[in-house]
């Protein structure tokens, strides 16, 4: 499923400390990793190249096909520039940092581009939160435990395919969080016959095990539970929570804020 991942860059630590979570994940799946640079005006690298260069590959990944392209970024935000280059190279996942600063502000990782791209991106991405006092501290180079969090909302399965394969190829424990806000109408059986049909429609009615339910303030309640739980990764739609309203994502804003883990999420 998984084939060609698009890494983003500015060539700064912390935009590359994505890059071996990128590169384990096209390990796992023989997929090729984009790895691109959005440049205005003039070139980093003509000018001093041994500091602006792109991540090597991490020992013992050399196998792993790794491809470097420096776009321009003309007249778009760097956000649209990520998303059209990934959709143009054929990417099936964008793996980035949230935030990453090059010392010659050629370009910004901040959280307000990779909350745009997590936020409008129609291919799945991983945004891994590495900036703050809620960055992520743990390993982010290999999976244990997944936990795909939904409100059982048709919206809410758009994930799940991806999160499933990730988790087929990682042999990592798969979790399910269902969430209830207040107001929300709770199935007599909690949701899982509608679970169960969701796993079963992308061919993993097997993954379908370990189910918890949420109450209350779920954004604080899942990333809570993740933190306890030690999660290696965070998969949800940007719909979530939002009660089918296309323009509330205040759950899901907050998930991908405060995550002590990467999030792995996706426009519906």
């Amino acid at each position: 499923m998984i084939r060609s991942i698009l890494f983003p860059t500015d060539f700064s630590a912390v935009a590359n400390s994505a890059f071996p979570l990128a590169v384990a994940i096209a390990a796992q799946f023989d997929a090729i990793v984009h790895s691109v640079h959005i440049s205005h005006g003039g070139d980093p690298h003509i000018t001093e190249t041994s500091r602006y260069e792109f991540p090597g590959l991490p020992t013992g990944a050399s196998s792993v096909r790794v491809v470097e392209a420096i776009v321009p970024k003309g007249d778009d935000d760097p956000a649209q520039v990520i998303m059209r280059h990934a959709g143009e190279s054929g990417c099936d996942l964008i793996v980035m940092a949230s935030h990453g600063r090059s010392d010659v502000a050629q370009f910004f990782l901040g959280r307000s581009v990779a909350e745009q791209v997590a936020r409008d991106s129609k291919i799945p991405t991983i945004i891994c939160r590495m900036y703050g006092p809620r960055r992520t501290t743990r390993p982010i180079d290999r999976f244990k435990r997944i936990l795909y969090v939904t409100d059982l909302r048709e919206e809410s399965k758009h994930i799940l395919p991806v999160a499933t394969a990730i988790t087929n190829r990682t042999r990592a424990d798969l979790e399910t969080l269902c969430i209830f806000n207040e107001g929300d109408v709770e199935p007599a059986d909690g949701g899982i016959a509608t679970l169960e049909r969701f796993f079963a429609e992308v061919d993993a009615a097997d993954k379908f095990g370990k189910f918890r339910r949420l109450h209350g303030g779920v954004g604080e309640e899942v990333v809570e539970y993740a933190g306890r739980h030690k999660a290696d990764l965070l998969a949800i739609t940007t719909a979530l929570g939002s009660g089918g309203d296309p323009n509330r994502t205040d759950t899901a804003e907050f998930i991908l804020r405060n995550a002590p883990c990467p999030v792995l999420c996706v426009r519906p």
